[in-house]
């Protein structure tokens, strides 16, 4: 990609153009070309200059014949050529290439970007109807605001449809919100809007913008302190749910703890109990008498004689 260098604080140094913003870079480029010569902008215009013929003769006279100032015109339309092809990109160079006039370089650029007459007519329409639905949008400042609205004035005026100051001035005052509805009324009331220049009027509004961001601050601070103390009572609730919330886990954490200890104290009673039991049971049994073998130490049901298996008698004995 070729690089090239952008346009400069210098006065010498032709606008690029890049193949956007067209009716920009006309005006500059207009302005450029005129300030280089009086005729310039007639090379432009009608084209570049021919000496005329000498007196009783139609053939043209050659270039050494010519004057310095016939000399110095035709050399202004290989200036305004070269002023031209300075200015442009390789892409926009490239439309211009076969072009042998400033004239039908700086047509050919125009049609490419502004169209034919019915094309013209269509972008015409387009520009008055955004200037026809502009308004102002809610969080916008005036700056920026006029900023948008000369863009459209300006692309309309590249297409040479122009409206004037007074229209201008009642169409701002048309697109402010419904908060400036009391600052419109006293303008109207106050002064000539058909006398009222454009400048004037938009100092207005940017000194009426100035008070109302004076008492914007204050709204802010309030803002913010009532969301600080929303956040502070925020910040308690969850504190306190918090804490809520510790003091039923440590009841619960109490309660399953007293159940558990209550459980264990039954556990250890039972166990006792039964220990008791057996070393009753086993002290008693010194004194139990057997009933089969008459001795003690036992019961009847453990004795170990009655435990041995009978003697087997015969198949009737065992039917029976």
């Amino acid at each position: 990609m070729a690089k090239y260098i952008n346009e400069g604080g210098s006065s010498t140094r032709p606008p690029l153009f890049e193949g956007q913003d067209y009716y920009y870079w006309k005006d500059k480029m207009e302005l450029f070309l005129r300030s280089q010569d009086n005729n310039m902008w007639h090379v432009i215009e009608v084209g570049e200059y021919v000496p005329p013929p000498a007196k009783d003769s139609t053939t043209p006279r050659t270039s050494d014949q010519w004057t310095t100032q016939e000399s110095d015109r035709v050399l202004l339309n290989t200036r305004a050529k070269l002023f031209i092809k300075s200015a442009l990109n390789r892409e926009e160079h490239d439309r211009i290439m076969e072009c042998k006039t400033a004239k039908e370089m700086w047509e050919t650029l125009q049609n490419h970007h502004e169209g034919s007459s019915r094309v013209k007519e269509t972008r015409i329409d387009i520009g008055v109807r955004k200037f026809e639905l502009f308004e102002m949008k809610e969080d916008e400042t005036i700056d920026q605001m006029y900023g948008r609205f000369t863009i459209i004035i300006n692309e309309l005026n590249s297409l040479e449809k122009t409206y004037t100051a007074h229209e201008r001035v009642r169409k701002i005052l048309r697109s402010l919100p419904k908060d400036w509805r009391h600052i419109v009324i006293a303008i109207t009331e106050a002064k000539d809007l058909s006398q009222l220049k454009l400048e004037d009027l938009i100092g207005s509004l940017k000194a009426h913008e100035s008070i109302i961001q004076e008492d914007k601050p204050t709204q802010k601070r309030m803002i913010a302190l009532e969301s600080q103390v929303m956040e502070h009572s925020q910040n308690n609730l969850t504190v306190n749910n918090n804490s809520l919330l510790q003091d039923d886990d440590e009841e619960e954490f109490t309660l399953i703890s007293r159940r558990i200890q209550r459980l264990m104290m039954k556990r250890n009673q039972i166990r006792n109990s039964f220990q008791r039991n057996n070393t009753r049971n086993e002290s008693d049994l010194s004194k139990v008498q057997c009933y089969g073998c008459n001795q003690f130490g036992h019961y009847k049901n453990d004795c170990p004689k009655t435990r041995q298996k009978p003697p087997v008698k015969n198949k009737s004995m065992m039917a029976t």
